[in-house]
């Protein structure tokens, strides 16, 4: 999701379009080749295309609920709560799609446009207008000179370790924090390359994984981004900004910083350690609540096609300060859980998984096939996904 390759900037870095975890992919195949590629003029032409498509086993049944997605008490079968994918359990489902076209003068300036579909879109967008919620990206790349660049418009965004193309994680779904970190932006980012494999970003948004700007006050964002393939990739990203609803005339102050690294440890071994933290005034109790969500993954690449990845995460969230963790429960969000997943690459551009999760939390916020709820949440994920 970084900006248009040049001297300076590397493919993008294992959040862009598409990153391959195997050594078998060499540093300069890192971008597939896109699914329609042509010269026009001085520039390239270029469309991509990429799917994610699957089912998920749970124990989610029949059960009537308030719906933040419709805003209406709802019953359905199936729905799981706190996650964007798999939104629904023991039915097939679109996670993510999406088809974007390109244009690239290299060097000099890109433009994109990428329209999106699936149940991740429908969690993650619910709140902006209804003519913006298929819109991926609709932005525009400039370099004032081979170190500088300037992108503007609505982006996907640097914040958070795992991002909506489940294919670049390790795993084929996120973890619980995942969900609240931005997976999109709208407003301005300046673009310093220090050196070939080191980037300097400063941004200006609308907000907080917002497109519409809901209380006219600007974000402000910083990330430093580390690009070595095959050694380490990695961000570091901050935010300020003032999260108070429309109309609220008490600022809501939250700083927030997100640490990752993909660290290649030999030919077979890849790690992933994340780390989250969230600082928020509190107005009412003047004070600063706190979230902390460290997190570990592991992979180990069995043969080419094959590899099997380990996540442990732990959530802090007490205050039930993140939105789409609220539980309004005595302990808040307090949670431990662990994924195991399974992936066959029969060609760069397909992947399969298997996958396994379980989480615990300390008070009962999951529901069961008899709608009761319990501390513990658990399913099994079938998933196929593609990108060209």
């Amino acid at each position: 999701m970084e900006g248009a390759p040049s001297a300076w900037a590397a493919p993008p870095s294992a959040r862009g379009p598409f990153a391959c975890l195997s050594r078998r992919c060499k540093e300069k195949r890192t971008l597939v080749v896109p699914a329609i590629s042509t010269k026009v003029g001085r520039g390239i032409l270029s469309l991509n295309l990429y799917g994610d498509f699957g089912y998920a086993f749970g124990p989610q049944g029949k059960h009537r609920y308030y719906d933040y997605i419709t805003k209406q008490e709802v019953e359905d079968v199936g729905r799981r709560d706190f996650t964007s994918y798999p939104l629904y359990a023991n039915q097939f489902a679109l996670a993510y799609g999406f088809v974007q076209g390109q244009y690239e003068i290299p060097n000099k300036i890109r433009f994109r446009f990428a329209l999106h579909a699936g149940h991740i879109v429908e969690s993650l967008y619910n709140e902006e207008p209804k003519s913006l919620q298929l819109i991926r990206e609709a932005a525009i790349y400039y370099f004032f000179h081979p170190k500088l660049a300037v992108e503007a418009g609505i982006l996907p965004s640097y914040y958070g370790a795992e991002i909506v193309l489940n294919k670049e994680n390790l795993h084929a779904t996120r973890a619980y924090i995942a969900d609240f970190t931005p997976d999109y932006e709208a407003g301005v980012r300046l673009h310093y390359h220090v050196r070939k494999d080191m980037t300097l970003r400063v941004m200006v948004l609308n907000g907080w994984q917002e497109i519409r700007d809901a209380n006219g006050k600007k974000g402000f964002g910083f990330v430093w981004s580390v690009f070595k393939p095959f050694k380490i990739v990695g961000d570091w990203t901050m935010y300020w900004g003032n999260e108070a609803p429309a109309g609220e005339k008490t600022p809501i102050f939250r700083h927030y910083q997100n640490l990752y690294y993909r660290i290649w440890l030999g030919k077979r071994w890849l790690i992933f350690p994340m780390f989250d933290f969230i600082m928020q005034k509190n107005n009412e109790k003047d004070k600063y609540d706190f979230v902390v969500a460290p997190a570990f993954s592991a992979r180990l690449a069995i043969t080419e096609k094959i590899g099997v990845a380990a996540r442990y995460e732990y959530l802090y969230n007490k205050a039930d300060i993140v939105p789409e963790l609220r539980t309004n429960t005595p302990n808040g969000w307090q949670s431990h859980s662990g994924a195991l997943t399974l992936e066959y690459l029969p060609l760069p551009q397909l992947t399969f998984r298997v996958e396994g999760r379980y989480g615990a939390n300390k008070d009962a916020v999951f529901r069961n096939r008899a709608n009761q709820l319990v501390k513990d949440d658990w399913y099994v994920y079938l998933g196929g996904a593609f990108h060209f």
